[in-house]
């Protein structure tokens, strides 16, 4: 389950924020991705393509996901539904929204993932480019740009399968594997739940 953008150092430092209360109580989190693709495929070939990414990031962050409301809409000369903007309800009650896109690209940038809690936010750019933490009550914000000498995007893929090579030598058991199939199978859920969503005008709940 190649879920590679939670295996960023920038990622893990900003998991390891929210673990230990840095933001205080999550109140909602949004997430931000989209690339240039021009190919059309099925009509939710952007959802199904694109977005296991995103969800698995909403997931990582605020727990499984309760309820969900898309809305999509065919780029320009499209036959696809190649935009999208989600709004989810995870089941702690953390509020989330995700946009995502097939016609983006050049300066738009790849991802944006934003965390806000009661005391604290955090901004996470291009998934392991730029970390940032901003405090409630102060403006002495905390920033790591490139952590851990991860420059680029396609650094992501050595550090996830670095991931599963190391739990694997170490005999971690099935289900405690990070990225592991069940993560996988639920952010599936969660894209065909966005899919009702917007065929039936309805939240759907999962």
């Amino acid at each position: 389950i190649d879920l590679n953008h939670r295996f960023t150092p920038a990622a893990l430092k900003a998991k390891e924020w929210v673990d230990a209360g840095r933001l205080g109580e999550i109140n909602m989190i949004m997430m931000r991705m989209w690339i240039n693709n021009p190919n059309e495929s099925s009509p939710w070939f952007h959802a199904r393509a694109l977005h296991p990414h995103s969800i698995d990031i909403l997931r990582y962050f605020g727990g499984d996901i309760a309820k969900v409301q898309s809305f999509f809409k065919k780029g320009e000369g499209r036959k696809i539904w190649s935009n999208m903007q989600t709004n989810v309800q995870f089941k702690n009650g953390i509020i989330g929204h995700l946009v995502g896109s097939y016609d983006a690209g050049g300066s738009y940038g790849l991802e944006q993932l934003e965390i806000v809690g009661s005391k604290g936010r955090i901004v996470l750019e291009e998934a392991c480019q730029h970390l940032t933490f901003y405090p409630r009550f102060s403006m002495e914000t905390e920033t790591f740009d490139f952590l851990g000498g991860m420059m680029h995007f396609n650094e992501t893929f050595d550090a996830r399968i670095g991931k599963w090579v190391e739990q694997n030598i170490a005999g971690v058991d099935p289900e405690e594997i990070d990225g592991k199939g069940e993560d996988g199978l639920k952010v599936q859920n969660v894209i065909e739940a966005m899919i009702k969503s917007w065929e039936t005008g309805s939240i759907v709940e999962l």
